[in-house]
């Protein structure tokens, strides 16, 4: 995967994280999470914001994985004291070792070429009763309902680097590329029907347990 566009992403990314229902997510995301789990794969930790959520279920150990280095050098800055690895989640995570008692993967999967072998890589990662919590864009997503939900007016404060994620989730948008799933759609790769609306209902949450 090429990583230019998310390098670009990285630099101006927070101001989503900014936004009121980008935190309800985490919020949400970290809740599928068991209190002091044992190890938890960030897969495709971005610029660290639920990384650093994450910690607060006093995990054994965390690792933060992404393709980008941008991303990472961001993610390190925030989360001095987890683990972090460049590694493709479209590969076989060579790079990251051993199983996993949770792994998350936050509004990544559809910018992966292949959702369905990368969901199989990370199914097979998880540790006998583990879990795997992701968030996806969902089909007909936008940044309109997210923006309202915040507040139009508070939004000054980090309007610069807003419009110019509205650009690039703009160009992601019309892109053939990506990959923007039903509720159905995601039922079958993942293999669960826990799946609810998040993200002021522009993606989903989905929560896979494994026997």
């Amino acid at each position: 995967m090429n990583t230019a566009l998310w390098d670009v992403y990285a630099r101006c990314y927070d101001a989503v994280a900014r936004l009121r229902p980008y935190e309800k997510m985490v919020r949400e995301i970290v809740g599928e999470v068991p209190e002091r789990p044992g190890r938890v794969l960030d897969a495709g930790c971005g610029t660290g914001n639920l990384t650093r959520a994450l910690a607060a279920k006093q995990p054994a150990e965390i690792v933060a994985a992404d393709l980008s280095a941008v991303m990472l050098r961001r993610s390190r800055r925030k989360n001095p004291g987890v683990r972090h690895v460049r590694a493709d989640l479209d590969g076989d995570l060579a790079e990251v070792s051993g199983v996993f008692d949770v792994i998350v993967c936050g509004h990544v999967l559809y910018a992966l070429p292949d959702p369905a072998r990368a969901l199989a890589t990370l199914k097979s990662r998880l540790a006998p009763g583990g879990r795997l919590v992701l968030t996806t864009p969902r089909a007909g997503a936008a940044m309109g309902p997210i923006v309202r939900e915040h507040g139009v007016l508070a939004l000054w404060r980090f309007l610069l680097p807003l419009l110019v994620v509205g650009a690039i989730n703009a160009r992601i948008l019309r892109a053939s590329s990506y990959h923007f799933l039903t509720r159905a759609e995601l039922s079958t790769l993942l293999g669960t029907d826990e799946i609810r609306p998040t993200y002021s209902g522009q993606s989903w949450l989905a929560v896979y347990a494994a026997s």
